[in-house]
């Protein structure tokens, strides 16, 4: 099991396979300073879709060295995401992230029937978080894409953190679907479709999983706390997923774990053709690193 992103890279970097990123809108200083770090280090190429001007411009900015066999010219965003989304279609890329364009521009490009990168799949994001006061990474979900996923949503989401799951080596995903009590109450319709989850995952559905619902958060982050609640639970204190019920509660989960728990935090988009990296604006060079090397790991 991959317990740190100190031992994603290292998987990463055991790779001989050097992958290649398309980064849309890519004039972005510190989506450039990641993918610096990433060009060092050797673990993937960059394609950089844009404006060549203001691309080379910010590059000299953060010292990045960037030739023109690097950057495939686009003037406005809308041309900008068709050519990032092209990269992949062609071949040419394995990962498309997101520079310092608009997402929902973005996102249209990708679920474009004619020329996106559609599956068939709900598209969900993935967030893994390294906790100090945690003994492995967290992943939560969905807290970037889908705003209140029904019973058949929330069970394409699992579906994708568990693919998530197998990249990190966990053979038995651990998974807590997130409710505010034990007990399913009609009126609070997570309990309903936590039960609901347990039951499917009971029977199979989501193939080599323990899951449990609904469960508060202390239950599922501590064992001590599942006693003192008398909750016999397999999961209580070594959960590996945390299934939300909106994308509220996932975003809410994940800020929390970085700005009040110092976690180290990265997140994709699954369920497209390839990973995609959707970050905010306001992310760091470190959270952007994490998500490259984390789609990276995914990519494989």
């Amino acid at each position: 099991m991959i317990k740190s992103y100190a031992e994603i890279l290292a998987a990463v970097q055991a790779n001989k396979r050097r992958k290649s990123i398309s980064i849309a809108m890519a004039d972005d200083p510190s989506v450039l300073e990641a993918i610096k770090v990433i060009d060092e280090k050797g673990l993937a190429h960059a394609i950089l879709v844009g404006d060549s001007n203001r691309i080379k411009a910010i590059a000299e900015k953060v010292d990045y060295i960037v030739n023109d066999e690097m950057i495939v010219p686009a003037v406005n965003e809308q041309e900008i995401a068709f050519r990032a989304v092209e990269q992949i279609r062609s071949g040419k890329a394995d990962i498309l992230m997101k520079g310092h364009i608009s997402t929902p521009i973005l996102m249209k490009a990708v679920l474009d029937r004619d020329t996106g990168l559609q599956t068939g799949s709900i598209l969900s994001h993935v967030a893994v978080a390294e906790i100090p006061t945690y003994p492995k990474m967290l992943i939560t979900g969905d807290g970037g894409i889908t705003i209140t996923p029904d019973l058949q949503a929330k069970k394409a989401i699992l579906n994708n953190m568990i693919a998530v799951c197998r990249k990190l080596e966990i053979e038995q995903p651990k998974v807590c679907a997130l409710g505010p009590i034990e007990k399913v109450n009609p009126k609070i319709q997570e309990t309903v479709d936590a039960a609901e989850l347990q039951k499917g995952a009971e029977a199979g559905e989501f193939g080599d999983i323990i899951l449990e619902g609904p469960m508060a958060m202390d239950v599922a982050l501590s064992a001590d706390a599942a006693r003192k609640k008398g909750i016999a639970s397999r999961i209580a204190g070594d959960t590996d997923v945390i299934l939300v019920p909106n994308i509220t509660s996932g975003n809410a989960i994940i800020k929390l774990l970085m700005y009040l728990a110092n976690a180290k935090v990265g997140g994709l988009v699954i369920g497209a053709k390839v990973p995609i990296i959707l970050l905010s604006r306001s992310d760091k060079p470190e959270e952007k690193f994490n998500s490259v090397i984390l789609a990276i790991l995914v990519a494989d």
